[in-house]
């Protein structure tokens, strides 16, 4: 393998900050990651403008349950709720990343949230959010998640829980320079796992095929401290990637943007299937 063709670097991250349990989940997950290659982190918290605008709106109200009437809303109690949200988000991230030693910031923008996180994305490495900013069941992909996964120059780290550090690092590998850095940087954060383990799936229609890849990865991290493990990925596998590697990894997927897996199926039925961390790399 080249230098080029295996080099990647991920020095900033930048964490998509909101109240949610998702948003929480991928937090502590990018702290961990940061510490793990090196990285300082950024929390954004997007202080929605068109929740704002709305909230002046004559006929505005925030409805909680059916058993309560609802609560007339201004822009005054909208910003004072969203104030509260950016310093609960701000002592989550300072706690998390104190504990782990890593440097750390947090600003706060007003604007379009997709917009704002696009524009600060183009100055790191990753991006890491949850799979939307609300409560909802793993079944929902939010639209902002979705369009930054579509359309994020760098990395997009998605999650709605974190991934325990138990369990092995998933990735795939087809020999190419983007399944190559995919690779580099997935054996790189199992070194920093408890278990350290790495499960690596080789796509192969024959024998010698499958022996190439899988020598291609012993030779290249055979000799490191971190346990390698190689699986053949047949076609018929590969159409249903994100189900099997939910039934064997609880942890981490790594998957390099636009492997053969992830042009089967749409994104947000893989996520839907996968239900777990997902590490999409560019």
């Amino acid at each position: 393998m080249s230098d080029e063709s295996s080099a990647i670097s991920v020095r900033r991250i930048l964490i998509a900050a909101n109240a949610s349990p998702h948003s929480q989940a991928a937090l502590t997950l990018a702290v961990r990651l940061a510490a793990a290659v090196g990285a300082e982190v950024e929390g954004l918290f997007v202080e929605d403008e068109q929740l704002l605008r709305a909230a002046t709106l004559p006929f505005a109200a925030e409805v909680r349950t059916h058993s309560q009437p609802p609560t007339p809303l201004s822009d005054r109690r909208v910003e004072r709720q969203l104030r509260r949200q950016a310093e609960r988000a701000e002592a989550a991230l300072q706690r998390t990343a104190q504990s782990l030693d890593v440097p750390h910031s947090f600003r706060i923008v007003r604007g379009p949230v997709t917009h704002e996180l696009q524009a600060a994305a183009a100055e790191a490495d990753l991006l890491a959010l949850g799979k939307t900013s609300t409560e909802s069941s793993r079944q929902r992909l939010g639209s902002t998640a979705r369009t930054l996964l579509s359309e994020c120059g760098s990395s997009v780290l998605v999650l709605r829980s974190s991934a325990p550090l138990t369990q092995p690092v998933l990735t795939y590998f087809d020999g190419s320079a983007a399944s190559t850095r995919t690779l580099t940087l997935a054996a790189q954060l199992a070194r920093h796992h408890d278990a350290g383990r790495l499960r690596v799936l080789l796509p192969a229609r024959t024998d010698d095929a499958f022996g190439r890849l899988r020598d291609t990865v012993r030779t290249q991290y055979g000799a490191t401290d971190t346990p390698v493990e190689v699986h053949a990925l047949t076609p018929s596998k590969t159409d249903q990637l994100a189900a099997l590697a939910h039934h064997t990894s609880g942890g981490l997927v790594v998957l390099p943007n636009g492997c053969a897996p992830l042009s089967t199926v749409p994104l947000q039925q893989f996520l839907y299937e996968l239900d777990r961390p997902l590490l999409l790399v560019r």
